[in-house]
């Protein structure tokens, strides 16, 4: 009895295994939300974010991080991002400057850029996606 019960687990186990390798080798399997190209951008699901927050002014960067995303929260490829002050007078006067390490997002929906100070201040930055606003703002300091 003992040993039926292990050739029928052992023959179960060997099935499933069978199985899931059949479907990962198809390529049908996704783990991740790559970027589709059909789906429709949602600016509401989009998101921007600035690491580190504060900087000196005068030589440190800043790394900024856009992600668009669609309805489903799958990145967006080919979108082109642009990232700007909200108030462009006080960044224009501070000497702020971005510059595109990624104007153009990835296979994830991600864009990067850096962003330098040549004068302290505390600037709140906006992103936008082929035009159309994220909502979501980030915060960043210069010292």
């Amino acid at each position: 009895m003992k040993n039926w019960f292990s050739f029928v687990f052992l023959s179960l186990f060997l099935v499933i295994v069978i199985y899931v390798v059949v479907n990962l080798s198809q390529g049908r399997t996704a783990f991740f939300g790559k970027a589709v190209n059909s789906g429709i951008f949602n600016p509401a699901n989009s998101y921007i974010f600035a690491s580190p927050l504060a900087v000196r002014a005068g030589g440190e960067k800043i790394r900024v991080t856009v992600f668009a995303l669609d309805s489903q929260g799958k990145g967006m490829a080919k979108k082109t991002v642009k990232v700007d002050c909200q108030d462009s007078a006080s960044c224009q006067s501070a000497g702020v400057a971005f510059s595109a390490v990624q104007g153009q997002t990835d296979t994830l929906g991600r864009a990067i850029y850096d962003l330098a100070s040549q004068s302290p201040g505390k600037f709140v930055l906006q992103a936008s996606v082929e035009g159309a606003a994220i909502p979501q703002t980030v915060m960043v300091i210069f010292r």
